[in-house]
């Protein structure tokens, strides 16, 4: 756990996810998932973390003492190497439980693109209002996602024959946020913006919307953590208004680099020493569009 109460998982690239960006960032999204129940339920750190106890070997006879300083360094870079070993291990069993994505590789510049088909006219929208309360400091970036998820992916999607599935299909479009005031923005999503379309020869797969998402940035430096409030499907379509808290510890940056916190929606699952003064709010609401 470091000392910013986050748990540390190491973010290893797996050879097999290469030049699969979105697959890596639902990687990262279901780490964050974690790291931010687990500091839910413990709480974070102290200031400073909890004292360092020095650790002593057992003085046996012929023991350490008696090894040189080279062998010495030897053991330790074993040792280094066994914790980095198990770090791998680690992260690719979490990469196989993660749902993968399915992409389309574009012929224009290589790049990875959602295998999907946008509604030329979209017609379910909602406004999502957010207003920033209490925050440290400016952002200088802020952009928001759409999250849209192929409900019967089994039924129509393509077959991986060496993991023996049916990856889920996933395609997270972004939407234009203006700025109302300095604490406020604004921006619409569509439930209907992704044409059900069969794309495999194998039926129609139909898009579900899931989630509003809205990202922020200090200044838009890769190390610096990204605050991550949602809104879920039904509390968009439901006009619900959503307040989310987050530490000011981990603003502009965490100790882990492009850190992202998704902040609680309890303000009672903080740690007993956090007080009001080192959280700031992000308020989410939701608003149909109608004729």
């Amino acid at each position: 756990m470091n000392g910013d109460g986050s748990i540390a998982v190491s973010r290893v690239e797996l050879c097999a996810n290469r030049g699969d960006k979105l697959h890596d960032l639902q990687l990262l999204h279901d780490l964050a998932i974690i790291d931010a129940r687990t500091v839910a339920e413990m709480g974070p750190l102290p200031a400073g973390g909890f004292p360092v106890v020095p650790k002593r070997r057992p003085n046996l006879p012929g023991s350490i003492s008696a090894v040189s300083p080279s062998a010495r360094a030897d053991h330790q870079e074993n040792e280094t190497m066994d914790l980095k070993c198990m770090a791998v291990a680690a992260s690719m069993a979490l990469a196989a439980c993660a749902p993968a994505q399915d992409t389309s590789t574009s012929a224009e510049g290589g790049e990875d693109k959602p295998l999907r088909k946008l509604n030329p006219n979209p017609k379910q929208a909602y406004v999502i209002t957010m207003k920033v309360e209490g925050a440290p400091g400016p952002f200088a970036v802020v952009r928001g996602v759409a999250q849209y998820d192929v409900e019967n992916a089994p039924e129509c999607g393509r077959y991986l024959k060496f993991a023996g599935v049916y990856p889920d299909m996933t395609s997270m479009e972004s939407f234009p946020l203006t700025r109302v005031s300095d604490t406020e923005y604004e921006g619409r999503v569509y439930f209907d913006l992704l044409l059900d379309e069969d794309y495999f020869g194998r039926g129609v797969c139909r898009w579900k919307f899931m989630q509003a998402q809205v990202a922020l940035k200090a200044t838009g430096g890769k190390q610096e953590t990204e605050f991550l409030p949602y809104l879920r499907a039904k509390a968009v379509q439901a006009e619900e208004s959503q307040t989310r808290y987050f530490w000011k510890g981990r603003y502009p940056r965490s100790q882990t680099e492009n850190f992202p916190s998704f902040g609680q929606e309890d303000r009672a699952k903080f740690a007993r020493g956090i007080s009001d003064d080192d959280l700031f709010i992000i308020k989410l609401t939701s608003r149909k569009v109608r004729p």
